[in-house]
Protein backbone atom coordinates (compact mmCIF):
# COMPACT_ATOMS: atom_id res chain seq x y z
CA UNK A 1 0.00 0.00 0.00
CA UNK A 2 2.97 2.25 0.46
CA UNK A 3 4.70 1.69 -2.31
CA UNK A 4 1.21 2.33 -4.53
CA UNK A 5 0.77 6.19 -2.63
CA UNK A 6 4.11 6.98 -4.08
CA UNK A 7 3.12 5.75 -7.19
CA UNK A 8 -0.37 8.43 -7.21
CA UNK A 9 1.95 10.93 -6.12
CA UNK A 10 4.51 10.71 -8.57
CA UNK A 11 1.65 10.66 -11.78
CA UNK A 12 0.34 13.67 -10.05
CA UNK A 13 3.34 15.26 -10.05
CA UNK A 14 3.96 14.07 -13.57
CA UNK A 15 0.54 15.53 -14.72
CA UNK A 16 1.09 18.88 -12.44
CA UNK A 17 4.68 19.35 -14.45
CA UNK A 18 2.96 18.76 -17.75
CA UNK A 19 0.39 21.60 -17.28
CA UNK A 20 2.72 23.84 -15.65
CA UNK A 21 5.10 23.78 -18.85
CA UNK A 22 2.00 24.58 -20.90
CA UNK A 23 1.20 27.27 -19.05
CA UNK A 24 4.49 29.13 -19.45
CA UNK A 25 3.66 29.21 -22.98
CA UNK A 26 2.08 32.52 -24.60
CA UNK A 27 0.24 30.45 -26.73
CA UNK A 28 -2.05 27.45 -26.57
CA UNK A 29 -1.05 25.15 -29.68
CA UNK A 30 -4.19 22.85 -28.44
CA UNK A 31 -7.51 23.11 -29.42
CA UNK A 32 -8.86 20.82 -26.49
CA UNK A 33 -5.94 21.76 -23.79
CA UNK A 34 -7.97 20.14 -20.79
CA UNK A 35 -8.58 16.87 -22.22
CA UNK A 36 -5.96 16.66 -24.62
CA UNK A 37 -4.05 17.12 -21.69
CA UNK A 38 -5.79 14.62 -19.22
CA UNK A 39 -5.41 11.80 -22.05
CA UNK A 40 -1.88 12.09 -22.61
CA UNK A 41 -1.10 11.92 -19.13
CA UNK A 42 -3.25 8.87 -18.80
CA UNK A 43 -1.60 7.56 -21.78
CA UNK A 44 2.03 8.28 -20.08
CA UNK A 45 1.42 6.88 -17.23
CA UNK A 46 -0.81 3.76 -17.97
CA UNK A 47 1.97 1.04 -17.98
CA UNK A 48 3.15 2.33 -14.29
CA UNK A 49 -0.83 1.62 -13.14
CA UNK A 50 -0.59 -1.81 -15.27
CA UNK A 51 2.73 -2.15 -13.07
CA UNK A 52 0.87 -1.49 -10.10
CA UNK A 53 -1.91 -3.11 -10.28
CA UNK A 54 -0.33 -6.60 -11.44
CA UNK A 55 2.10 -6.62 -8.79
CA UNK A 56 -0.87 -5.52 -6.01
CA UNK A 57 -1.59 -8.84 -4.89
CA UNK A 58 1.78 -10.15 -5.15
CA UNK A 59 2.48 -6.98 -2.20
CA UNK A 60 -0.10 -7.57 -0.32
CA UNK A 61 0.49 -11.24 -0.23
CA UNK A 62 3.87 -10.48 0.79
CA UNK A 63 2.69 -8.21 3.94
CA UNK A 64 0.72 -10.92 5.34
CA UNK A 65 2.91 -13.62 5.04
CA UNK A 66 5.28 -11.29 6.50
CA UNK A 67 2.53 -10.27 9.36
CA UNK A 68 2.23 -14.27 9.60
CA UNK A 69 5.76 -15.02 9.74
CA UNK A 70 6.09 -12.44 12.56
CA UNK A 71 2.86 -14.26 14.60
CA UNK A 72 4.64 -17.68 14.21
CA UNK A 73 7.61 -16.35 15.85
CA UNK A 74 5.74 -14.99 18.68
CA UNK A 75 4.45 -18.32 19.30
CA UNK A 76 7.64 -20.18 19.18
CA UNK A 77 9.33 -17.40 21.53
CA UNK A 78 6.52 -18.11 23.83
CA UNK A 79 6.37 -21.91 23.44
CA UNK A 80 10.34 -21.73 24.11
CA UNK A 81 9.55 -19.52 27.37
CA UNK A 82 7.28 -22.23 28.67
CA UNK A 83 9.49 -24.76 27.88
CA UNK A 84 12.48 -22.87 29.71
CA UNK A 85 10.01 -22.60 33.36
CA UNK A 86 8.72 -26.30 32.48
CA UNK A 87 11.79 -27.37 32.59
CA UNK A 88 13.35 -25.12 35.51
CA UNK A 89 10.24 -26.59 37.82
CA UNK A 90 10.99 -30.06 36.90
CA UNK A 91 14.94 -29.98 37.40
CA UNK A 92 13.61 -28.16 41.45
CA UNK A 93 10.66 -30.61 42.42
CA UNK A 94 13.53 -33.93 40.74
CA UNK A 95 16.31 -32.61 43.11
CA UNK A 96 13.46 -32.34 46.08
CA UNK A 97 12.10 -35.64 45.26
CA UNK A 98 15.48 -37.39 45.12
CA UNK A 99 16.43 -35.19 48.53
CA UNK A 100 13.03 -36.46 49.97
CA UNK A 101 13.80 -40.19 48.83
CA UNK A 102 17.21 -40.61 50.49
CA UNK A 103 16.01 -39.04 53.60
CA UNK A 104 13.24 -41.56 53.70
CA UNK A 105 16.12 -44.41 53.10
CA UNK A 106 18.55 -43.02 55.38
CA UNK A 107 15.41 -43.46 58.06
CA UNK A 108 14.30 -46.85 56.82
CA UNK A 109 18.00 -47.82 56.77
CA UNK A 110 18.37 -46.41 60.56
CA UNK A 111 14.92 -48.31 61.58
CA UNK A 112 16.42 -51.52 60.06
CA UNK A 113 19.57 -51.74 62.26
CA UNK A 114 17.63 -50.96 64.99
CA UNK A 115 15.72 -54.11 64.42
CA UNK A 116 18.68 -56.20 63.45
CA UNK A 117 20.12 -55.24 66.68
CA UNK A 118 17.75 -56.08 68.55
CA UNK A 119 17.47 -59.48 67.18
CA UNK A 120 20.80 -59.92 67.58
CA UNK A 121 20.18 -59.57 71.35
CA UNK A 122 17.62 -62.34 71.42
CA UNK A 123 19.83 -64.88 69.61
CA UNK A 124 21.24 -67.28 72.49
CA UNK A 125 24.05 -69.49 72.12
CA UNK A 126 24.44 -72.99 73.21
CA UNK A 127 24.40 -74.02 76.77
CA UNK A 128 23.09 -70.74 77.96
CA UNK A 129 20.05 -70.36 80.19
CA UNK A 130 17.67 -67.87 81.40
CA UNK A 131 18.04 -66.63 84.76
CA UNK A 132 16.02 -63.56 85.77
CA UNK A 133 15.07 -61.67 82.46
CA UNK A 134 18.82 -62.71 80.54
CA UNK A 135 20.46 -65.40 79.52
CA UNK A 136 23.51 -66.67 81.39
CA UNK A 137 26.58 -69.27 80.90
CA UNK A 138 28.39 -70.68 84.34
CA UNK A 139 30.97 -72.08 83.56
CA UNK A 140 31.75 -74.87 86.67
CA UNK A 141 34.12 -77.16 85.26
CA UNK A 142 37.30 -74.93 84.41
CA UNK A 143 38.69 -72.38 86.25
CA UNK A 144 40.84 -69.67 83.86
CA UNK A 145 42.28 -66.52 84.81
CA UNK A 146 39.95 -63.56 84.24
CA UNK A 147 41.84 -62.84 80.81
CA UNK A 148 41.11 -66.08 79.44
CA UNK A 149 37.53 -66.49 81.25
CA UNK A 150 37.07 -63.22 78.85
CA UNK A 151 38.04 -64.79 76.03
CA UNK A 152 36.58 -68.10 76.37
CA UNK A 153 32.93 -66.04 76.06
CA UNK A 154 34.16 -63.92 73.25
CA UNK A 155 34.67 -67.62 71.44
CA UNK A 156 30.71 -68.30 72.39
CA UNK A 157 29.52 -64.59 71.12
CA UNK A 158 29.23 -63.92 74.85
CA UNK A 159 30.82 -61.85 76.88
CA UNK A 160 31.76 -61.58 81.13
CA UNK A 161 28.62 -61.21 82.84
CA UNK A 162 28.02 -57.51 84.56
CA UNK A 163 25.10 -57.57 87.28
CA UNK A 164 22.28 -54.86 86.61
CA UNK A 165 20.43 -55.19 89.67
CA UNK A 166 20.24 -56.73 93.20
CA UNK A 167 16.84 -58.83 92.12
CA UNK A 168 19.41 -60.14 89.22
CA UNK A 169 21.92 -60.71 91.77
CA UNK A 170 19.30 -63.04 93.42
CA UNK A 171 18.58 -64.94 91.02
CA UNK A 172 22.01 -65.57 89.53
CA UNK A 173 23.30 -66.66 92.94
CA UNK A 174 20.87 -69.21 93.49
CA UNK A 175 22.53 -70.98 90.65
CA UNK A 176 26.49 -70.17 91.59
CA UNK A 177 28.49 -72.99 93.64
CA UNK A 178 28.29 -70.71 97.11
CA UNK A 179 31.26 -71.82 97.76
CA UNK A 180 33.77 -70.71 94.48
CA UNK A 181 34.46 -67.50 93.04
CA UNK A 182 33.32 -66.53 89.52
CA UNK A 183 35.22 -63.52 86.90
CA UNK A 184 32.74 -60.61 85.88
CA UNK A 185 33.42 -58.50 83.46
CA UNK A 186 34.70 -56.01 85.85
CA UNK A 187 38.11 -54.41 85.85
CA UNK A 188 39.84 -50.82 87.25
CA UNK A 189 43.12 -52.06 85.27
CA UNK A 190 42.72 -48.86 83.55
CA UNK A 191 42.72 -46.44 86.76
CA UNK A 192 42.99 -47.95 89.98
CA UNK A 193 39.59 -47.86 91.84
CA UNK A 194 37.61 -46.39 88.60
CA UNK A 195 35.72 -50.26 88.24
CA UNK A 196 34.28 -50.20 84.34
CA UNK A 197 32.78 -52.80 82.56
CA UNK A 198 35.50 -54.52 80.38
CA UNK A 199 33.40 -54.92 77.03
CA UNK A 200 32.05 -51.17 77.23
CA UNK A 201 34.23 -49.17 79.22
CA UNK A 202 31.01 -48.02 80.98
CA UNK A 203 30.99 -47.50 84.94
CA UNK A 204 28.12 -50.28 86.21
CA UNK A 205 25.16 -49.44 87.33
CA UNK A 206 25.34 -52.31 90.08
CA UNK A 207 27.97 -53.05 92.67
CA UNK A 208 27.46 -55.14 96.00
CA UNK A 209 31.00 -55.58 97.67
CA UNK A 210 31.71 -57.53 100.58
CA UNK A 211 32.50 -55.02 103.36
CA UNK A 212 35.71 -53.96 103.23
CA UNK A 213 36.21 -54.29 99.40
CA UNK A 214 37.53 -53.66 97.02
CA UNK A 215 40.95 -52.74 98.78
CA UNK A 216 43.28 -53.92 96.23
CA UNK A 217 45.52 -56.14 98.43
CA UNK A 218 49.17 -56.35 97.71
CA UNK A 219 48.33 -53.47 95.50
CA UNK A 220 47.35 -55.64 92.17
CA UNK A 221 43.83 -56.94 93.13
CA UNK A 222 42.07 -54.78 89.84
CA UNK A 223 39.34 -57.59 88.61
CA UNK A 224 36.11 -57.96 89.70
CA UNK A 225 34.85 -61.87 91.16
CA UNK A 226 31.41 -63.03 92.73
CA UNK A 227 31.68 -65.74 95.85
CA UNK A 228 28.21 -66.31 97.48
CA UNK A 229 26.38 -62.65 95.70
CA UNK A 230 29.21 -60.49 97.10
CA UNK A 231 31.86 -59.06 94.99
CA UNK A 232 35.40 -58.51 95.27
CA UNK A 233 38.65 -56.92 93.45
CA UNK A 234 41.22 -59.99 93.37
CA UNK A 235 44.04 -60.73 91.02
CA UNK A 236 43.34 -60.96 87.53
CA UNK A 237 46.12 -63.53 87.19
CA UNK A 238 44.37 -66.12 89.83
CA UNK A 239 41.88 -68.96 88.53
CA UNK A 240 38.13 -68.79 88.82
CA UNK A 241 35.39 -69.71 87.31
CA UNK A 242 33.22 -67.34 85.27
CA UNK A 243 30.04 -66.46 84.22
CA UNK A 244 28.92 -65.15 80.53
CA UNK A 245 26.19 -62.95 79.51
CA UNK A 246 24.56 -63.90 75.86
CA UNK A 247 23.81 -60.10 75.38
CA UNK A 248 26.44 -56.98 74.80
CA UNK A 249 26.91 -54.46 77.21
CA UNK A 250 28.01 -52.19 74.62
CA UNK A 251 24.64 -51.79 73.45
CA UNK A 252 22.87 -50.61 76.83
Amino acid sequence: MQKLSISLLLVFFACHARVSSAATQSVCLLQDAPQQCGEFCLTVLSPMLDHIARHQDEWTSSILQANETEARLGRIEALQTAMHYRQKVLQEGLAKDIGSRLDRLESQQAALLRILTKFNRKIVPPKFELIGSRYFYIEDETRRNWTSAGSCCLQMGAQLAIIRSAEELASLKAKLNKERHYWLGITDLAREGDFRSSASGKRPNFFKWRAGQPNNFSGNQHCVDLLDGLMYDNKCEGLSYFVCQSDDDSLD
